[in-house]
This record gives structure tokens, sequence and C-alpha cells, in this order.
């Protein structure tokens, strides 16, 4: 008597997939490349991101096919971090219609192992489902020089954050979130309870730290090191 693929050990088992796409057009993209693949088969299809993690608790998909705008408060970085972090074993391939440098970076620093746009054809998906599903990270080399470059900006700007708050005290700090609240020396002053004198020596010693030659200027460069947060 013949085994079935399920339970003969040397048939491999087709790669369960499961769709997170709002578009019904995308979808039935995915289900072609799935339904006329061997090796691939669906396991499901959501709309949003929370029924994407339910799906992912009650189906365990092989890989998950994963649009980045989504309806509902969950967006696909969102989904994909929160698969990687529940210890789920899914791979994860998104499926976007943006390919813009930061997007490509965070997709791979949210745990995605590919990544193709939503213009991809039917052949080309099918393709990117068994590699991902195989264990292949589907990156083209320019995505992967994109990820490279950005984790080195990151790495550069975290050092300069470093040096800079480094050298500025806890009261320069704090002079300094309120001038990006728009306070003036004298306002600053007052709530301090110091003398405006004080005040600015501390903000000309903010502005030389800084590299800035105006309150303005200031504001924008600790912002950008992430050292204030503007409201």
């Amino acid at each position: 008597m013949s085994m079935s693929a399920e339970t003969d050990p040397g048939v491999a088992q087709a790669a369960r997939v499961l769709v997170v796409e709002d578009h019904p057009v995308l979808r039935g993209v995915v289900r072609l490349a799935c339904e006329h693949t061997p090796g691939l088969e669906l396991a499901g299809e959501v709309e949003d991101g929370r029924q994407a993690l339910d799906a992912v608790g009650r189906l365990h998909p092989d890989v998950v096919v994963l649009d980045l705008s989504l309806p509902g408060e969950l967006q696909g970085l969102d989904v994909a971090r929160r698969i990687r972090a529940d210890g789920e074993g899914a791979r994860i391939l998104i499926l976007t219609g943006r390919n813009d440098e930061r997007t490509v970076f965070e997709s791979i620093r949210a745990g995605a192992d590919g990544f193709l746009e939503k213009t991809a054809g039917v052949r080309f998906i099918a393709d990117a489902l068994l590699r991902v599903a195989a264990g292949e990270r589907v990156f083209t080399p320019e995505q992967e020089r994109i990820a490279v470059e950005e984790l080195g900006r990151l790495a550069r700007q975290a050092r300069e954050v470093s040096g800079v708050r480094a050298t500025l005290t806890d009261r320069e700090i704090e002079i300094l979130e309120l001038l990006a609240l728009g306070f003036t020396v004298k306002q600053v002053a007052t709530r301090l309870r110091l003398s405006p004198r004080t005040v600015e020596t501390h903000v000309a010693k903010l502005y030389r730290k800084l590299g800035a030659r105006n309150r303005v200027q200031a504001v924008s460069r600790a912002a950008s090191l992430g050292l204030i947060e503007l409201s």
C-alpha cells in the first residue's frame, strides 16, 4: 500500500501560506500563485493586522505574505514585529507598493525574510514564496545595500548622540526642552527660578555644543539627534 504525502517522510510537505492583504485583487494573485505552484498551499486569507495575528496563532503558517499598509491600528511592520516577538516560526514575505529606502530597512529590521513590490507577477511571487519557505532571504542586492548603509548611518548617529549628550548637563537639557516649547529666556528663568543672565549663559553653551547659531538651529539639531522630542 502506497503512503500519502502527509505520512511519507520522503515526500516534502507543501509550505502553508497565510495572505495578509486588504485588496481582493492582490489576494487573488497570491492565491493563484499558491494554487498553481507545487510545494505551496494556501492556509488562509485575512485583511487586517488583528486578523493576521489571530490567524498566525491558529493556523501556524510556514510563510506569511504581508502587506505593509493595512486597515486598522496595526500596520504590516507592527504585525511582523509581533510575529517575531511571539516566537512564531513563520517566515515573512513583505508584498508592498512602497520601495523607498526607509521602508526596505524597517522591513528587514522588523524581521522580514523577503521584500517584493506589488507589481511583481504571479511567477515571481511564487518563486519568492518557495525560496522564503526554503529558508532563503529574498532581497535584491540593492535592497541589501540600502539596509547596510542605513545600519551604518544609525550607528554613526548613535555615536554622535552619545558624544553630544555626554557634553550636556541635565540643566542644559531642561533649558533646551523649554526653548523647544517656545519659552523666552525670561520665561525659562522664571520657570526654573534662575536669573536671566544664568539662563543666557546656559543657552550660549548649548549653542556652542550643538554647533548652532540661534534657537531654531539648536532645537532642530537636538531633535534630529533625538535629544528632545518636538510635540
